[in-house]
């Protein structure tokens, strides 16, 4: 079908022109006086006759919001308003980015689409449902996932107090100094429960008891190292800030980043850091020694055994989950893990994956 006031052209079978009145390119009346004959009740099936009658273009382009509102109910106002933030924030055009990469891209691109979307938008998991409606369209046929903290941004999480744990020798009211560290024991500093992994010369090594936060090793997947990706900037800058006086009895730790033992991915430079995420090597190291196994690991296998459950964590809401090392994974996009179960995957993740956990480690002096 082609437009006599702009003369775009576009696929469209016979039902056009009663159902669309509008050119989706230039929105120019198609033919004035009628009025759309088809109308739809629910979002799904209203995406998917915009993407058969006008096409991807139509479907995620900047105008999809008016599209929709010519083919949908009142009932359906709110939907239109979201999908019109979509537009304005450039989730659709992550999506739209990545219809032509292969089908593991498929659920990245929806989780890359949320993490664009602002944090002041109220109902997280309606804009994750739009998404999926939208995959749907497009005939991804990816599982629409039920309401999880997962899918949540984390600063829209609530915060959620913890049982204080007394250390043997109670300290001093509102101190933050960790008293008689002992290694495997849980120890609050700085309002946060931290499991000490090794007291060495007069310091100890802490790790987050919990998962802290869902955040991305780096904002966008590019080749990057623990040097400079955007993880290790929000760790020593604003997350360090948050710790608040206590932050002044943190330790400079000079981090060597070795290769990736298997695939042989560049780890960068050493770094010098206040607060960091836990290499391949230091996680095997101390949460039971599993480097004979590193060492011997074959392609794409994890590290799985009897530490597995030593290494598992869960998030602020009781849900087990993956978190971050600062290693490199197989790819220099990708990242090294320790999954929901404590196994250790080298191969990794996409750096830009945004519901990564974070537990950070730290020296502490003591």
């Amino acid at each position: 079908m082609k437009c006599i006031i702009c003369e775009s052209e576009w696929k469209a079978n016979a039902k056009i022109s009663s159902s669309i009145t509008l050119c989706p390119f230039c929105r120019e009346p198609i033919a004035s006086g009628k009025k759309a004959a088809q109308s739809f009740d629910n979002t799904a099936d209203t995406l998917i006759y915009i993407k058969e009658q006008l096409g991807v273009d139509a479907l995620l382009g900047a105008r999809a919001y008016s599209y929709f509102a010519d083919l949908t109910r009142n009932q359906l106002r709110d939907e239109t308003e979201l999908i019109k933030q979509f537009c304005d924030k450039g989730a659709l055009d992550c999506l739209k980015a990545a219809i032509g990469g292969p089908g593991s891209e498929h659920g990245n691109a929806i989780k890359r689409a949320l993490f664009k979307l602002p944090k002041y938008l109220q109902d997280s998991q309606a804009v994750a449902d739009m998404l999926y409606d939208f995959a749907a369209a497009l005939g991804w046929q990816l599982p629409k996932p039920q309401p999880a903290p997962s899918l949540r941004p984390a600063q829209a999480r609530p915060a959620q107090k913890q049982p204080v744990t007394l250390p043997p020798a109670p300290p001093e009211p509102n101190s933050d100094i960790v008293v008689n560290p002992e290694v495997g024991s849980i120890q609050k500093f700085a309002g946060i429960d931290w499991r000490i992994l090794a007291v060495e010369n007069k310091k100890a090594l802490l790790i987050s008891e919990k998962i802290l936060e869902k955040r991305p090793y780096n904002a966008e997947r590019k080749d990057i190292t623990w040097e400079n990706c955007a993880l290790r900037r929000y760790l020593n800058g604003e997350f360090c800030n948050k710790l608040g006086a206590a932050k002044s009895a943190i330790a400079e730790t000079r981090n060597s980043n070795p290769n990736n033992p298997w695939y042989g991915t560049a780890g960068g430079n050493t770094t010098t850091d206040k607060v960091f995420l836990l290499s391949l090597d230091e996680v095997c190291r101390y949460f039971g020694d599993s480097t004979e196994e590193l060492r011997n690991l074959r392609k794409e296998e994890d590290i799985n055994d009897v530490n597995n459950p030593n290494r598992a964590a869960k998030d602020e809401d009781g849900d087990a989950s993956w978190w971050w090392l600062r290693s490199p994974g197989g790819f220099s996009n990708y990242a090294a893990f320790v999954h929901t179960d404590g196994s250790v995957n080298v191969l990794g993740n996409s750096v830009d994956d945004f519901i990564g956990g974070v537990r950070p480690a730290l020296w502490l002096n003591l």
